[in-house]
């Protein structure tokens, strides 16, 4: 993305972000619908749901906190858990994990192109259930996948 496509879209989010403010709590359809943006809440709440279990330990040192969260979210041990976790999935759980796997994404070098795309759809998936409103459902694959990791660590 060049600089000044970045500027336009960061200044158009900052000036519909002032207006929301204005309309507490509304969000946009497409937002819900777009995989990759599913993809984006997923992460943040799945990053979430780690840190706070990870937290939990009552270990107080953020580099070894930092290094245990890491494994978790990575591309690949989301990858590896995906499997496990379209044993539980619903259709519609399925069509939103087909639909993010399939989407356009630039893949980083920290992960081959088949994690990349798996942990795209697992996220994917959480974002929609948070969306949904499906919290309950939310909190079971978090802690599904959290616990496949956890089977699969390896320091």
């Amino acid at each position: 993305m060049k600089f000044k496509q970045y500027q336009f879209l960061r200044d158009r989010a900052v000036a519909i972000l002032k207006e929301q403010e204005t309309h507490e709590g509304t969000r946009t359809v497409e937002a819900a619908e777009d995989s990759l943006m599913l993809a984006y809440m997923g992460d943040a709440l799945y990053s979430l749901y780690v840190r706070e279990r990870v937290i939990a330990t009552g270990i107080a040192k953020v580099q070894v906190l930092h290094t245990i969260v890491t494994e978790f979210i990575c591309a690949k041990s989301q990858a590896k858990a995906l499997p496990v976790l379209e044993t539980l999935f619903t259709e519609e759980e399925h069509e939103v994990a087909r639909r993010a796997r399939n989407g356009h994404v630039n893949v980083p070098k920290s992960a081959t192109v088949q994690e990349y795309r798996a942990s795209t759809a697992f996220e994917a998936v959480l974002g929609y259930l948070y969306y949904e409103g499906r919290r309950d459902r939310l909190q079971s694959l978090m802690a599904k996948a959290f616990s496949v990791t956890l089977e699969n660590l390896h320091f």
